[in-house]
């Protein structure tokens, strides 16, 4: 099994996926029918993916300004000249300010006459200027991550409460602003990647509002986003859904089922139990399920060690019957939740009773259990983040 995680996350290679798509010359470039020349370009890349992302581009440019804001921790080799900014994720912290302030005086101050915006998971934490004070919107912030919501209601806030989100970095640009997007959304909602901070929002403050009601918060510094732009050209250039597509190269009898997997991670877990011990099955082993995409947790108290695909997984054992089984339960940037964990594998020889499953999904405590069953995924960061991906064999 770890051969197969690490063609995934060879699969998931964002430089890898620049390099097939993207023809960049000193003077131009080209993608899909789009090209653009320039003479002086700012690189500004951002995300779990900004240093792989920017790597692909400073290794071909010569004249140029670059800043990578890439996540604490990450010592992975910038290419060339290049500022670095470390910050905090997944709540922000002074770092994300210094950054987002940063990017601001490049796009306002400096002399370019192209910007290559690159833009991967984690950076609406990474790179922020928020309007309100910075310890009420890192309550916020906290509050909407461990609440349950979907990633596009929790960035339709985040791009509300900004001055860099939601399309307001384009709006400052004083050149064409070309973006080439890593997504970790599912459904590639270019508005909802990293809070789009170089595309038009088509979310209002009134939605922002709605949704912060619901989990009860109030406040007063929600501010509009601009619904058009005039100046930005953006593109996805590596998605979950393309890594499942080449997972299904190599697997026996693959199924797709979805790249665009939300809803709640428990009730993810049992359904796939359910495909498995459903009878009538419109196909026969051995065949292999692949699904991708951003289940979700809601928080209440204080979690231990725990994530989404430890909650997947767990749920899975809990309601899978008595048959041969691989699952593998990956979150590509190598962190699930808040443990050191990337995610879980399991097959039929690990059996939990029901008694202590259901006592670690309460406690949000997954992890804790898994390891004690060697059912654990290790990575370390991976550089890169196209979401979760699932792999279910019955061989």
């Amino acid at each position: 099994m770890e051969e197969l995680v690490e063609k995934i996350l060879e699969l998931a290679d964002p430089e890898r996926a620049l390099e097939r798509k993207v023809r960049l010359k000193e003077d131009k470039v080209e993608v899909q029918g789009f090209q653009h020349s320039f003479k002086k370009p700012l690189v500004v890349s951002v995300g779990k993916a900004s240093v792989k992302m920017a790597n692909f581009f400073l290794k071909r440019l010569n004249d140029y300004q670059a800043i990578v804001v890439r996540p604490k921790g990450n010592q992975e080799p910038v290419h060339g000249n290049c500022e670095i900014i470390e910050a905090g994720h997944p709540n922000p912290d002074r770092d994300s300010i210094r950054a987002g302030k940063r990017v601001v005086e490049l796009l306002t101050e400096e002399s370019y006459d192209v910007v290559f915006f690159l833009l991967s998971g984690g950076a609406s934490a990474l790179m922020e200027d928020p309007i309100p004070p910075l310890e009420e919107y890192m309550e916020i912030n906290d509050r909407l991550v461990k609440s349950g919501l979907s990633i596009q209601e929790i960035n339709i806030v985040r791009k509300h409460l900004s001055r860099v989100k939601g399309g307001r970095l384009a709006q400052l640009s004083k050149a064409p602003i070309v973006t080439f997007v890593v997504s970790d959304v599912p459904g590639d909602d270019l508005s909802t990647i990293g809070s789009g901070p170089t595309v038009p929002d088509n979310s209002s403050m009134e939605e922002a509002n709605q949704i912060l009601q619901e989990i009860g918060i109030k406040t007063r510094y929600l501010s509009e986003t601009p619904k058009s732009l005039n100046n930005s050209y953006a593109l996805v250039v590596l998605d979950v859904a393309e890594v499942l597509n080449g997972i299904s190269s190599f697997v026996p009898n693959p199924v797709i089922l979805s790249s665009e997997v939300r809803g709640d991670a428990r009730s993810l877990g049992a359904f796939m139990a359910s495909i498995l011990n459903t009878r009538d099955i419109p196909f026969s082993r051995p065949f292999t399920i692949l699904m991708g995409g951003e289940p979700e947790v809601r928080i209440e108290g204080k979690p231990r060690k725990g994530g989404r695909n430890g909650e997947v997984c767990l749920s899975f054992l809990e309601w899978v019957k008595k048959q041969r089984f691989k699952l593998i339960a990956l979150a590509t940037d190598g962190i699930d939740g808040n443990s050191e964990y990337a995610g879980c594998v399991l097959d039929e020889s690990i059996t939990i009773p029901r008694k202590e499953i259901r006592t670690a999904l309460r406690e949000h405590s997954s992890y804790e259990l898994l390891e004690r069953f060697e059912a654990i995924i290790k990575t370390g960061p991976t550089g890169t983040n196209v979401n979760n991906v699932y792999v279910l064999m019955a061989p």
